[in-house]
C-alpha cells in the first residue's frame, strides 16, 4: 500500500504541475504541507479534484473531511483507501 500511495502523491504533484507550470511551488512543496498555505485558491483546488476524479477513476463524496483536503498526501492517502 504505501507503493500506491507514493504513485499517487507523484500522480497528484503531476496534476498540479500540469495546472500550474513547472516553476510553481508544486516542485519544491513537501507532500505534508498545506495547499493552502502554499497558495492554492480555492477554484484550483477545485480543479484539482476534478482533474483527480478523471484520473483515478472516481466521484468525490459530497461530505468529504477538510482535513481530507488539506496536502497531496492526505489527498493521496484518501485515494489510495477509495481503491481498496
Amino acid at each position: 500500500m504505501a507503493d500506491q500511495v507514493t504513485e499517487t502523491r507523484q500522480r497528484i504533484r503531476e496534476l498540479l504541475v500540469e495546472m500550474h507550470g513547472p516553476d510553481s511551488f508544486v516542485r519544491t512543496v513537501s507532500d505534508t504541507v498545506s495547499l493552502r498555505q502554499q497558495g492554492l485558491s480555492s477554484a484550483a483546488l477545485v480543479s484539482l479534484l476534478v482533474a483527480m476524479e478523471d484520473a483515478f477513476g472516481f466521484e468525490w463524496d459530497d461530505d468529504i473531511q477538510p482535513e481530507v483536503l488539506r496536502s497531496i498526501s492526505s489527498l493521496a492517502e484518501h485515494v489510495v483507501a477509495l481503491r481498496v
